[in-house]
């Protein structure tokens, strides 16, 4: 049962990274994922449940995945919380570019959920960012809910840009580099 679910989310993902909600009908979903619409229902209530359930999923995995990487050593975990953020969303290109369409209706009640986890995701580089300052790392004279916004809008851009994994790498380097000299205390 969860091989067909998981068939489900993969081909709701993949069509609505390509198209708006209103533009993707059940139907479209069962035959892409080759499973009856039937077993569709059985999964999932509506295709509203199923839209949420992507969201919420995807959001959940992200946060699984950078809570891992969280140590003690401030400059190491922003080194890890960049890399993690860029290769989830490098790695689930269909869910990040269902997410950038989304990203301003996430304030809606329906994905009130989904929101909070993205409010998540940017208290976790605010944790760490602070935490920096508090150990005197990072310069205590940032503001740091405009470094996370730089920092999350950056990964975010550079997502589509190259694609070998070299490019990759420079990427992350980049990204890493810029902030943490532009955050680092100089004595």
């Amino acid at each position: 049962m969860a091989e067909k679910r998981d068939s489900i989310l993969d081909a709701a993902t993949m069509l609505f990274s390509r198209k708006p909600y209103h533009m993707v009908v059940m139907d479209d979903i069962a035959r892409q994922a080759r499973v009856a619409k039937g077993t569709l229902y059985y999964h999932f209530n509506s295709k509203e449940d199923l839209y949420i359930t992507l969201f919420k999923d995807g959001l959940d995995d992200l946060l699984v995945r950078l809570r891992a990487d969280a140590s003690d050593e401030p400059v190491r975990d922003l080194r890890m919380f960049i890399e993690s953020l860029f290769f989830f969303l490098y790695e689930r290109k269909d869910f990040y570019e269902m997410y950038k369409r989304e990203e301003g209706r996430l304030l809606s009640k329906k994905l009130k959920n989904c929101y909070d986890k993205t409010c998540s995701i940017k208290e976790l580089l605010d944790s760490l960012l602070q935490r920096g300052i508090e150990k005197g790392i990072f310069r205590s004279n940032i503001e740091v809910q405009t470094v996370t916004e730089m920092a999350l809008g950056m990964i975010k851009n550079s997502i589509s840009a190259g694609s070998g994994a070299m490019e990759i790498k420079k990427r992350v380097d980049t990204i890493f580099d810029l902030l943490l000299y532009g955050v680092k205390k100089f004595n």
